[in-house]
């Protein structure tokens, strides 16, 4: 049987928190050490070991499908980012370029813009063939399982049998998947450590977060309500022309604390930080209906610490052949 819509978006979710945890590996953003080597969709991955950061990731990404569901997203984004004190401390620089200012390095983009949008009737439909009926009792399904084993026969003894206790094990997230989708996520996932290993290393001290760029259409309205498991992103990453008007007014109200000075600055670095300065593609995945491209961005922030950098070496480099340097 096809898989329904509902298997599909499964399947993609659980390929997104793969992707994710590989990214944090592979970009280093934790201790190597701290990560389990694993095989999903036939081809290697990592996973934390850590269960905070395990938690955060599948509570975020519970959150995605959430929205992806509601058909409101266009874009996901694995967003790593620099505090700008800390690297203004690590470059020896007594003046920061903000308090805390959040300095975007790399955004690992997801662009699923081209995903189908079903109506709720059709998803309900979807995910009662693809679960046990709820009619059924506990202790049927329990019986009729036993009944396949050799070990409930009236002349077996009660040694649990090797079929029975491989009922107990977790079920691989990659088992039931379609071939096609299955082959498309492993060849993402073997271009995302190629382009990794391309890439330049990140300075100390950065972090992640995931984000999402919602559809420009006047119908799709931000993730609010409560328990509210969205913030908005900071002016950098928000993109600007939206058609939505409504949105766009509450968004121009004043906040508690602010001045004009700050809402002029916080306009003037909208979008700034979205794109990049560099772009690399990563993987076009098409399977069926299902059709996202992945990409890397790299942030002007990221480039001028590698300058930074640079320019440090070659001031050590005159000083220390008899110049004072400064």
């Amino acid at each position: 049987m096809a898989p329904t819509y509902l298997d599909t978006l499964d399947a993609f979710t659980n390929f997104l928190a793969a992707y994710t945890h590989t990214l944090l590996y592979l970009r280093t953003l934790y201790p190597r050490t701290s990560f389990v080597h694993a095989r999903f969709h036939n081809t290697s991955a990592y996973q934390s070991r850590h269960p905070l950061v395990c938690e955060w990731i599948r509570d975020a990404i519970d959150a995605v499908r959430t929205e992806l569901l509601d058909g409101t997203v266009s874009r996901i984004a694995v967003v790593i980012f620099g505090l700008g004190h800390a690297h203004a401390h690590a470059h020896g620089n007594a003046r920061p370029s903000g308090t805390g200012d959040v300095q975007i390095m790399e955004r690992f983009v997801l662009d699923v813009d081209a995903f189908p949008v079903l109506d709720r009737d059709e998803r309900n439909v979807g995910l009662e063939w693809a679960s046990s009926p709820p009619s059924s009792p506990p202790s049927s399904r329990a019986s009729s399982s036993r009944s396949a084993s050799p070990s409930s026969h009236p002349d077996g003894d009660n040694t649990p049998s090797r079929s029975r206790s491989r009922s107990r094990e977790p079920r691989p997230l990659d088992v039931g998947v379609d071939t096609d989708l299955s082959e498309q996520f492993r060849a993402a996932l073997i271009s995302l450590t190629t382009r990794c290993a391309q890439l330049a290393p990140l300075p100390e001290h950065c972090s992640f977060n995931i984000s999402m760029e919602l559809k420009d259409e006047a119908d799709v309205d931000p993730p609010v309500g409560h328990p509210q498991a969205w913030i908005p992103v900071q002016p950098s990453l928000q993109k600007t022309g939206r058609r939505n008007d409504r949105r766009a007014t509450v968004e121009d109200e004043p906040e508690h604390g602010s001045t004009q000075e700050s809402k002029a600055e916080d306009k003037r670095k909208r979008g700034q930080d979205l794109g990049g300065v560099r772009v690399t593609p990563i993987r076009t995945v098409e399977a069926g209906t299902f059709r996202f491209e992945t990409w890397v961005e790299e942030g002007r922030a990221k480039f001028a610490d590698m300058s930074a950098k640079g320019k440090g070496r070659a001031e050590v480099g005159f000083s220390s052949s008899g110049e004072r340097g400064f």
